[in-house]
């Protein structure tokens, strides 16, 4: 309205001006774009102005595209709840037992610990054993995970250094957000992947390493000698401690879920025996964690293409 007034005072105050003015001034006005051209009726606008609207909405709109091509963290997110649910019982069991212990009933296995770790003398050699594992169980589970951590929301690496400290607790948060990846080349695998993971000599160390564990504790002659006692030793020692308790469950749910990611990494590989991958994900379960060794040092290697 504002523009429409100040035409008007202009073209009455031109009436009273000489004639080569007024012709002049009606050579400019029919340089004006019409209501219709730009505002739909509201106000005419110079091309000037026109020019400099127009490239305004150009700017705007490919502002609106970048922003929309740019994809965010929430963007497709979706969480397994086949991962997630087990990271929601290893939190609750974890708060529910040291809520519900006797006093001071984990704080002894860590002074033991750290008195001896070699040799903490917790009561169980098999405990012993899974306290053993568990610390290091993040590289059998980086050879199942790191093949396919190209495209995955979040970085598995932290998590897996996390989880020699938190167990499932770190490890579960990337498991939850992770997608499967049953087909790369091993040409996108990082150096550490192609040259240490999936390097068969440093997979039968970790076989010695974990074998190992189950032999210095005792846990593996106890087994075969005496296995009821064992376990009933095993079920006495954790009942009692919430230390104990949550670093079992613990385990047994990285054990599970490392298993759950053969069949993807055997499809990886050209696998595709259905019935054959489910024994050999199951097969690893038979000595918790060592079979994950025992599968990454026997597994198929990828194809270079």
């Amino acid at each position: 309205k504002g523009l429409v007034l100040v035409s008007c005072v202009f073209n009455r105050a031109a009436a009273f001006a000489p004639n080569d003015i007024r012709r002049s001034t009606a050579r400019n006005i029919n340089n004006i774009n019409t209501p219709s051209q730009v505002f739909g009726g509201y106000a005419p606008v110079s091309t000037s102005a026109q020019s400099l609207l127009e490239r305004s909405k150009s700017t705007y709109l490919n502002a609106q595209s970048n922003e929309n091509d740019e994809e965010g963290f929430f963007t497709d997110l979706s969480i397994n709840p086949v991962y997630a649910a087990p990271w929601a019982v290893f939190v609750i069991a974890a708060t529910y037992t040291s809520m519900s212990e006797p006093s001071g009933a984990s704080q002894v296995l860590i002074d033991n610990f750290i008195a001896d770790p070699l040799h903490p003398g917790f009561g169980s050699s098999l405990f012993e054993t899974v306290w053993n594992a568990i610390g290091v169980i993040a590289l059998p589970y980086a050879c199942l995970v790191m093949p396919g951590a190209k495209g995955q929301k979040l970085n598995p690496v932290p998590f897996l250094f996390l989880s020699s400290f938190a167990g499932y607790g770190s490890m579960g948060l990337f498991m939850s957000t992770r997608t499967p990846q049953p087909s790369i080349d091993k040409d996108d695998l990082g150096w550490f992947t192609k040259n240490v993971l999936e390097n068969k000599i440093f997979n039968w160390a970790l076989v010695a390493f974990f074998a190992s564990a189950y032999w210095s504790s005792g846990a593996a002659v106890d087994l075969l000698t005496h296995p009821i006692g064992t376990l009933q030793e095993f079920k006495d020692m954790i009942s009692g401690s919430a230390l104990g308790t949550a670093t079992t469950v613990d385990f047994l749910i990285l054990c599970m879920t490392g298993a759950s990611l053969i069949p993807e990494d055997l499809k990886r590989r050209g696998f595709d025996d259905d019935r054959k991958v489910k024994l050999i994900s199951a097969s690893t379960l038979l000595v918790p964690a060592l079979g994950l060794t025992v599968y990454s040092a026997l597994r198929p290697s990828l194809d270079e293409e």
